[in-house]
């Protein structure tokens, strides 16, 4: 056997392994149908290329447009905002995000490039938007070179007017859906975990789902300690259930990031930064008092908001930060699958041990003023063992790298699987007795 077909066969045995471990995984058939549907998407755009396609094909190397809405009218009601782009056919519709009643911002994820942005309102009330019901118009540019982070843009002020309403000429026709921030329980199928998988996998579609990336159980309350909450990768909200169940409602209000996984996590982390920002603004002249609580990869999101947030400043209101079974050293078996996988998730390259955001992550000194609990699990009970200590997905080393350690405040372990440390009595009530910390009088 030549040299050649040695080094194919090895190739072809080491990408077979890693179908069979994904499969034996929880993500495992997820990921197959991802590849599948990436393959067939690459093929299509190459005959037939779309913007929108590029959203799905390389959702890392597009950006969230972000503008303020201006109503004329002081009817609050939801409005749909189109992006449409020319660039292969006329007047292709790229992304359809529905606002809230109380919107006065809009988001859209979109690739670089230029667009016209319409704004409708169901001014008949048939309970759809349509092409004639246009209230507002505006264009814009996506150019990540323009973007401080490269994760938003800032976008166009759109002034909607329902009294001097006008028409596009491509069809718009969308139901008029409830879209809201606030939902009365992590159990609503709004949170349900097949979302995670949808936010890992197809970052773009889970956008469309959530139509923006923070919610919570009540109304904003800014004499409240809010409790920011960032799940791991391929999670939602839901994850967060019990810990949040026994919290005192009264002095503490939770809020979750909900985020597609997949995405670099250096964009996401610019992203959560601008909603802590967004908090703090919010809660001038109440009790300003905000605290990050990170799972897993989630820890690592956190940390690069952190980070970036104190280049310009660390906002006081931030009391606190909580990290649970988070691998600040990275994952092998993502460094694995960058190597022989045939198609990649972008966030592996950001979690695999030893890459370039990890190390810049972990370069960086944490703020000294900032308390950081580190929370960590160690039991493993998977049948194949990972060859030293773990909590049956990262290993221990991972979550307490020297780095990680020496910025701690406190270190707490537990002997808890990696999921079962966010379902652990002792672990709830440890959190709770440091959310306590931050509301007691100085």
């Amino acid at each position: 056997m030549t040299r050649w077909r040695k080094a194919y066969r090895q190739k072809q045995f080491s990408f077979l392994f890693f179908l069979i471990s994904a499969l034996l995984s929880v993500n495992g058939c997820d990921y197959i149908g991802f590849y599948t549907r990436q393959a067939h998407r690459h093929q299509t755009y190459r005959y037939f290329p779309s913007v929108a396609a590029l959203n799905e094909i390389d959702p890392e190397n597009s950006m969230i447009l972000s503008g303020p809405i201006k109503r004329l009218q002081k009817q609050m009601e939801p409005l749909l905002l189109v992006a449409v782009s020319s660039k292969y056919r006329q007047n292709e519709m790229v992304d359809l995000v529905q606002l809230p009643v109380s919107a006065d911002t809009y988001m859209a994820f979109l690739p670089a490039g230029s667009y016209d942005l319409y704004v409708f309102a169901d001014l008949d009330g048939d309970g759809d938007f349509e092409s004639e019901e246009l209230v507002g118009k505006a264009s814009a540019i996506v150019n990540p070179g323009q973007s401080h982070n490269r994760a938003i843009m800032e976008g166009p002020t759109i002034v909607v007017d329902r009294e001097h309403p006008g028409e596009v000429d491509f069809r718009v026709h969308e139901r008029v859906m409830q879209t809201t921030y606030v939902y009365a329980s992590l159990d609503d199928e709004f949170f349900d975990p097949r979302y995670g998988a949808t936010g890992l996998y197809n970052p773009s579609q889970l956008i469309e789902h959530t139509q923006g990336f923070v919610f919570g159980l009540e109304d904003f309350d800014a004499n409240k300690t809010t409790v920011l909450f960032i799940h791991g990768i391929s999670g939602t909200p839901r994850d967060w259930k019990y810990l949040v169940a026994g919290m005192d409602r009264s002095r503490f209000q939770p809020l979750f990031f909900y985020y597609p996984s997949g995405l670099r996590l250096d964009t996401m982390g610019s992203l959560l930064a601008e909603v802590i920002r967004d908090i703090d603004k919010n809660s001038k002249g109440g009790g300003r008092r905000i605290v990050l609580v990170g799972y897993s990869m989630g820890g690592l999101v956190a940390l690069s908001a952190i980070h970036k947030l104190s280049e310009g400043g660390l906002p006081s209101s931030l009391k606190m930060f909580c990290s649970f079974s988070t691998p600040y050293g990275g994952d092998e078996n993502a460094a694995k699958g960058i190597e022989i996988a045939p198609i990649v998730v972008p966030v592996w390259r950001d979690i695999a041990a030893k890459s370039e955001f990890l190390q810049d992550l972990t370069g960086k000194p944490f703020p000294k003023q900032l308390p950081y609990y580190l929370f960590f699990s160690y039991h493993d009970t998977s049948r194949f063992r990972l060859g030293e200590s773990s909590d049956g997905t990262i290993m221990l080393r991972s979550q307490l790298t020297p780095y990680a350690q020496k910025s701690a405040t406190k270190v707490l372990g537990f002997d808890e699987t990696h999921t079962g440390i966010l379902n652990n009595n002792g672990v709830r009530q440890s959190f709770y007795q440091l959310l306590d910390t931050t509301t007691a009088t100085p």
